[in-house]
């Protein structure tokens, strides 16, 4: 059985909504992936009852999935931006990308300056105003550090990987993506 809910993973909280049945509806309000191949949608079950073998409708929460899109993208901006602003050896250890707000973890090699985080402010907030495009593809992963792209979770990716690349012309940011 297939669901459109996507779990978390990479940082990114999982998917939210609802699941309808003849009999009732769950509100899912988180879903995760408990073993590989294995999704679960945690939620309250808001009217009646669902059954084994029922057929349901599962419909994501569209706003809040794109909230979460966006708070997504702007990780990889803020990435982009940081290595631009305090240099190349910044990496990502973690985040956290909800539908309210972003949490990006990162080495450095001393305090970040005030002047510094109005800079990745403004390059990040630039790369917005002039519509930055976003692609996604996927490739294998040797392919895509071939062809440049920063991965600094090496032994978490399987052999297919997916890519974000956010470019106005020029590449701004051109990640693998858990």
């Amino acid at each position: 059985v297939e669901t459109p809910f996507y779990p978390e993973g990479g940082g990114q909280v999982g998917d939210a909504g609802v699941i309808a049945g003849p009999g009732g509806r769950v509100d899912v309000n988180d879903t995760q992936t408990v073993m590989p191949g294995l999704t679960v949608h945690f939620g309250v079950v808001a009217d009646g009852t669902l059954s084994v073998g029922d057929s349901v409708d599962a419909k994501v929460d569209p706003v809040r999935r794109e909230d979460v899109a966006r708070n997504h993208t702007a990780t990889h901006m803020l990435h982009a931006a940081l290595r631009q602003v305090l240099g190349t050896h910044v990496r990502q250890h973690g985040s956290l990308v909800a539908a309210d707000r972003l949490r990006f973890d990162f080495s450095h090699v001393q305090a970040v300056t005030q002047g510094e985080i109005e800079q990745v402010q403004w390059l990040v907030n630039e790369r917005i105003r002039q519509d930055a495009g976003v692609q996604k593809s996927e490739d294998t992963y040797a392919s895509a550090i071939r062809r440049g792209a920063l991965a600094f979770f090496g032994d978490k990716y399987d052999e297919r990987v997916r890519l974000v690349e956010i470019a106005n012309g020029e590449i701004f940011s051109f990640e693998v993506c858990g």
